[in-house]
């Protein structure tokens, strides 16, 4: 029922779809900015903080120049947890950009549609789970089936009324960003906070006691196990659970069957510091999170738990140690491996840590909960308005 009066037609009769590029072979080359799967958002914004260079065929590149009102869908990639068939709105006014072979652009051939509002719809319906039925089953890389997406009835209301819906998302999305920033910012005061107190834990400009982590801690490697039919569930943290978390609350995981008994030697604990042990990609090697355990929760073959043992030593002050970029340079220049790079229990052990005073440690403990109280207030008015924003675009794109 089109309970709006709107026009509707398909997604390819109000558009051209372009393939992405792969890097050159044949002369001659250009040097363009590539946009990739990595620039987009989860909620489907650009973020152009790591735009990969690449030399292009000439040739190619004049097809596939972005242009600003284009709207970038990511066709192949996606995950378990984030489907393929996220949209982004390219509006970059001057440079030379082109986008990759895991997406295509899509480009408006009529003058009725705003590019905001169709990337908007696109993007409601993406939440939706449209593109979720439109990959095939697999446990690899997932592809949109992208001739089935162009058959999407796409809504044409009045000009007027695509601007006004677009205002009020925008609106709600601006909100929610200045929130976000003020969480980024409680981020920073978080960082600084652990320097005024303690300086460079690798520089030890303060003079700190030192000694190595595996005379203050224990570890262990995380369960190696066969996903199966069976009735026994329990909490998993894997590596895709890091990404830039401090704390992980087993509550949030999900679960996993599995055919055996999970002892108790693999099961997480409060105050657990877990690190990415190995991995494909070396830069996510090292990360870090703290557990709150709430929920029984076991860890993936990929991770090492450190369990501290020693009362001189914070498990909150080791995270924000573990979170150094000088550490995690450290284990990552330690790590080996091809394909696959790795740390080992060895490495943390004799990973040398700053020992201040437990009142200093307490005092920075202190300072960085009430710090968490007001992110998790902040992070509470951002689900409401999440929950609104979710609303809205139901109303006018369901």
């Amino acid at each position: 029922m089109n309970k709006h009066g709107w026009t509707y037609k398909k997604l390819g009769d109000v558009t051209t779809s372009i393939n992405g590029l792969w890097t050159g072979k044949k002369p001659p080359l250009v040097e363009v900015a590539v946009i990739r799967n990595t620039n987009f958002t989860k909620d489907c914004n650009l973020d152009m903080s790591d735009v990969a260079y690449l030399q292009v065929e000439e040739k190619q590149y004049k097809t596939r120049k972005l242009v600003p009102g284009d709207i970038i869908i990511e066709k192949s990639g996606g995950s378990e947890k984030q489907p393929v068939g996220r949209p982004v709105l390219f509006d970059i006014p001057d440079g030379e950009y082109s986008f990759s072979n895991f997406t295509a652009t899509l480009r408006l051939t009529t003058d009725n549609l705003c590019p905001s509002f169709l990337q908007k719809f696109l993007y409601a319906k993406y939440c939706q789970g449209f593109t979720l039925k439109l990959q095939p089953k697999t446990t690899g890389i997932h592809n949109l089936d992208f001739k089935s997406y162009l058959k999407l009835q796409t809504p044409i209301p009045s000009v007027s009324e695509q601007e006004a819906i677009v205002a009020e998302l925008d609106g709600i999305n601006g909100v929610i960003a200045e929130l976000q920033k003020q969480i980024t910012d409680l981020d920073q005061l978080e960082q600084s906070t652990f320097y005024a107190l303690f300086g460079d834990p690798v520089v030890n400009e303060k003079d700190w006691n030192v000694e190595l982590l595996g005379s203050l801690a224990n570890f262990k490697n995380g369960l190696n196990f066969d996903k199966s039919e069976s009735d026994k569930k329990i909490r998993f943290l894997g590596v895709s659970d890091f990404q830039n978390n401090y704390f992980i609350n087993t509550d949030d995981l999900d679960n996993i069957t599995i055919d055996m008994e999970v002892s108790e030697d693999f099961l997480l604990k409060t105050n657990d510091i877990v690190f990415v042990r190995s991995n494909g990609s070396k830069k996510l090697i090292g990360r870090s999170v703290i557990i709150n355990s709430q929920k029984p929760a076991t860890f993936s073959g990929f991770c090492i738990r450190c369990r501290i043992f020693d009362d001189r030593l914070l498990p909150l002050f080791l995270l924000y140690i573990a979170k150094n970029k000088n550490i995690i340079e450290y284990l990552t220049n330690s790590g080996r491996g091809c394909n696959i790079s790795n740390i080992n229990q060895k490495i943390l052990s004799s990973t040398p840590i700053i020992l201040p005073p437990l009142a200093l440690q307490q005092e920075f403990a202190a300072k960085i909960e009430a710090i968490e109280t007001a992110k998790a207030e902040l992070n509470a008015q951002i689900a409401e308005l999440q929950t609104l924003l979710a609303s809205r675009m139901d109303y006018y794109f369901d």
